[in-house]
């Protein structure tokens, strides 16, 4: 799979808030390293979080930050997109999927993706949509 198709389409595993908050998919490893983070109060929720690297994790969301870390292999053709929450990811998104296809869809195409589609599913969050699950799939893909 191009690094380009990874752009647009969605695998069929996307999560939901409720699946990166859960701790019940999470391996032996990652439940080791949990249980010698220092944890939060609860929050709105009733879930603990952990403070990994210097931020604060769901469990399964810990679990993917492994996986990417242990299985992702950058392609000189990767694009990676890194922003501070609040800071204009969606803009961000939006202008990534408008550059890597230029040639694909013309701005004025009333079909373009962008015109019909939230830009956080043409350009996927690692850490959260592609390693919480599934990472088989991510193993396969000819960019990883």
């Amino acid at each position: 799979m191009e690094a380009s198709q990874n752009l647009k389409t969605p695998p069929k595993f996307i999560n939901t808030p409720a699946n990166f908050m859960k701790d019940d998919d999470v391996s032996q490893e990652c439940k080791n390293l949990i249980s010698s983070l220092p944890t939060s109060d609860k929050d709105y929720t009733g879930k603990k979080l952990y403070n990994y690297q210097g931020s604060w994790f769901y469990p399964n969301t810990i679990q993917a930050i492994l996986n990417f870390q242990k299985h992702f292999r950058a392609r000189d053709s990767d694009i990676i997109l890194a922003s501070l929450p609040k800071s204009g990811t969606t803009w961000l998104k939006a202008l990534v999927f408008a550059v890597v296809h230029r040639n694909k869809y013309a701005p004025n195409l009333v079909s373009h993706p962008l015109l019909s589609d939230n830009p956080h599913n043409l350009v996927r969050f690692l850490e959260v949509d592609l390693y919480v699950k599934n990472i088989e799939f991510m193993l396969t893909c000819a960019s990883h």
